[in-house]
């Protein structure tokens, strides 16, 4: 499980290049091409933030939503962070299988290209003062320009309409709030710092540098904690 924990993004890597394979050889194409890629690029996104260059952990603890730490463990750790993220593949690999059902794929389609937009593209550059942060690259690359050719293909063989828009709003609630929030923070969040990021996890993405910057002061560590 340990290894689980510090190496998931890197097996989510492994998983969407293989399921792009197969979505090659077996030549899935129009709505269930674009979900297809869409699921891969969930996994880049998350290599992004968690390994190349990394940093999401700190970022989110000290910068994103701020708790009062410790840095590594608090809001998020890192069993909360592999279990929940690795969850969220399930809502966006079940509409590769049923792309006819419109609402089912259109709300990770407009949850990556809109709300990851948001959150990486807006809100996280303006408390880090950066034009960068690990996410963005593929929100702007990927997820816009997928859910663009989404609603361009979706809309030009006359698959949505306002019920199709009800159901995205509901089950897009149920998403969010369960993946997104209940299952990450609620149900796997830990404040005895059982499960910290480790220091090398914590120093992706040039952590003390880019907090002074960004006039932050760094929390202290589970173990800075527990010597005290």
């Amino acid at each position: 499980m340990r290894w689980f924990r510090t190496h998931w993004y890197d097996l989510g890597l492994v998983v969407g290049i293989a399921a792009l394979v197969v979505g090659a050889i077996v030549g899935f194409k129009g709505l269930q091409l674009i979900l297809l890629l869409n699921f891969a690029t969930l996994l880049l996104h998350q290599f992004e933030e968690y390994r190349l260059p990394g940093g999401e952990p700190w970022i989110l603890n000290e910068v994103s939503q701020p708790k009062g730490g410790p840095a590594d463990s608090y809001p998020l750790n890192a069993n909360s962070a592999s279990l929940g993220n690795v969850a969220m593949w399930v809502p966006y690999l079940v509409p590769v299988f049923f792309p006819d059902v419109i609402w089912l794929g259109l709300v990770p389609v407009l949850f990556g290209a809109v709300g990851q937009f948001v959150v990486h593209v807006v809100q996280t550059n303006i408390k880090l003062k950066t034009f960068y942060n690990p996410g963005c690259f593929t929100v702007v690359v990927g997820w816009v320009p997928l859910a663009i050719w989404y609603l361009i293909v979706a809309y030009g063989e006359g698959r949505v309409d306002g019920w199709q828009w009800l159901f995205v709003v509901l089950y897009g609630i149920f998403m969010i709030g369960f993946f997104g929030f209940a299952l990450t923070y609620g149900i796997l969040q830990d404040k005895t710092g059982r499960y910290p990021f480790t220091r090398d996890e914590m120093g992706r993405f040039d952590r003390e540098r880019r907090l002074a910057h960004a006039g932050i002061t760094p929390l202290p560590f589970t173990a800075d904690r527990i010597a005290k």
